[in-house]
C-alpha cells in the first residue's frame, strides 16, 4: 500500500465511533474514540455510575449533542467495542464527587442516576457538576432596566402570547411577508423592552437583528415542538422533504430543527424556561457586535431574568442548588447551536434576497 492510501485509511480509522468527531482520537479501551468519550466512558465505570434514559433508548449521540443523554452516549461506547474490563477503579476517594461517595457509604454497589442527563461535559472543556456555579446578581448592583426580576421575566413570558406559527408552516412563498411582519414585530418587542431607551439607534439596529430570529424561527421551532397537529412534526423529523421549499431553504429548517430542535426535546423545557432562553438568545448571541452601553444593558436582562429563573426553580420546581447550576449549563450551551443556526438563516437570506 502506498502512503498517499496508507493517509487515507487513517484519516478513516481516526473517527470517534461513539460521538463522529475526527479530533483528538486515538485507541481508546478496546475502540477507536476521542478523548472525550473515553474520559467519560472512564468516569462512568470507575464509579459505577449507571444511567437511565427518559426517553425511548435512542437518544441522538453526535459530538454536536453527544451528552444530551448519557445512558444513551454509554451504550453508544459499549456498542464501539469499548472494554469496561480495561477500567481501573478510583484509587483516592477524596477525588470521587460527593454524590458518589454517599453512595458507596450506603453500601450501594451501583449509582442509578435517573432523569435526562445534562451537556456538561462537551468538547470545550465546560465545567463539571463540582465547579459549576450560578449567576450571581450583587444586591447593591445598579438596576439601568427600573423592573424586579420577576417584571422582567414576565414581560418575555408576554411576548409568547401570540398565534402559533409551526416551523412546518412556513414556506419559502411566504418568507417575505413574513419577514415584514417579524420586522413590524420585533421593531416593537425593541421600542418596548426595558432598558433599550438607553441605547442608540445604531445599537437597536444591530439588537433587531437577533430579536427578528428569535420572534420568528426560534419561537416557530418551539411551537413545532409543541404542535397539536403531530403529523406535521412527524414530516418534518422523518422526511426533511419540502415540496414548496427551495432546497437552501430546506435545508435551513432541517439544520434547525435537529441542531436546535433535538436538543430542546431532550430538554424538555416549560414555558417559563423557554423565555428565559429566547431572552438569552436576544441579548448574548451579539455581544461580540454590541456597544459598551448595550453590553451593560444585555448584562442587567441576563442577571435579572437569571435571578427571576432561580427564584421559580426554587419556589415553583423545589430544586437544589446544583440542580439549578446544571439546568442553567443546559440553557447556556444551547446558545452554541442556536448562534449557528441564527448564521446559517443570515446566509440563507443573503443567498434568497429576502432578508429584511
Amino acid at each position: 500500500m502506498d502512503q498517499s492510501n496508507s493517509d487515507q485509511t487513517n484519516e478513516v480509522a481516526r473517527t470517534c465511533l461513539v460521538c463522529t468527531i475526527t479530533e483528538n482520537v486515538r485507541f481508546h479501551f478496546g475502540s477507536t474514540t476521542c478523548l472525550a468519550c473515553a474520559s467519560f466512558f472512564r468516569r462512568t465505570v470507575s464509579l459505577k455510575i449507571q444511567y437511565v434514559c427518559k426517553q425511548s433508548n435512542n437518544c441522538i449521540v453526535s459530538h454536536a449533542v453527544r451528552s444530551g443523554c448519557r445512558s444513551c452516549r454509554f451504550q453508544n461506547c459499549l456498542k464501539s467495542g469499548m472494554k469496561t474490563n480495561m477500567v481501573r477503579g478510583k484509587r483516592d476517594i477524596n477525588k470521587v464527587p460527593k454524590y458518589i461517595r454517599e453512595s458507596m457509604q450506603q453500601g450501594d454497589n451501583m449509582t442509578v442516576r435517573n432523569y435526562t442527563t445534562s451537556t456538561l461535559e462537551t468538547l470545550h472543556g465546560f465545567p463539571k457538576q463540582e465547579e459549576l456555579e450560578l449567576p450571581v446578581v450583587k444586591e447593591d448592583a445598579p438596576n439601568l432596566l427600573i423592573v424586579s426580576p420577576d417584571q422582567l421575566l414576565d414581560y418575555y413570558l408576554d411576548l409568547n402570547e401570540k398565534e402559533p406559527l409551526p416551523l412546518s408552516k412556513i414556506h419559502l412563498n411566504t418568507l417575505g411577508q413574513l419577514n415584514q411582519q417579524n420586522h413590524v414585530e420585533s421593531e416593537f418587542i425593541c421600542k418596548n423592552c426595558p432598558g433599550t431607551d438607553l441605547i442608540s439607534t445604531e445599537d437597536k439596529m444591530i439588537l433587531i437583528q437577533y430579536v427578528k430570529f428569535a420572534n420568528l424561527w426560534l419561537d416557530a421551532l418551539w411551537d413545532e415542538l409543541h404542535a397539536k397537529d403531530k403529523q406535521d412534526k412527524q414530516n418534518l423529523v422523518h422526511c426533511g422533504e419540502f415540496a414548496d421549499y427551495d432546497r437552501l431553504f430546506s435545508t435551513f429548517i432541517s439544520n434547525l430543527y435537529e441542531s436546535v430542535g433535538q436538543f430542546l426535546c431532550n430538554l424538555n423545557l416549560d414555558i417559563v424556561e423557554y423565555s428565559a432562553l429566547k431572552s438569552f438568545v436576544i441579548w448574548k448571541l451579539g455581544v461580540v457586535d454590541f456597544s459598551i452601553t448595550l453590553k451593560i444593558v444585555a448584562q442587567e436582562h441576563y442577571l435579572g431574568v437569571s435571578a427571576a429563573l432561580i427564584e421559580y426553580y426554587k419556589t415553583e420546581k423545589n430544586m437544589e442548588e446544583m440542580e439549578i447550576a446544571v439546568r442553567f449549563a443546559d440553557l447556556t450551551l444551547l446558545l452554541g447551536p442556536i448562534f449557528n443556526s441564527y448564521k446559517e438563516m443570515v446566509n440563507l437570506y443573503e443567498e434568497i434576497r429576502t432578508f429584511v
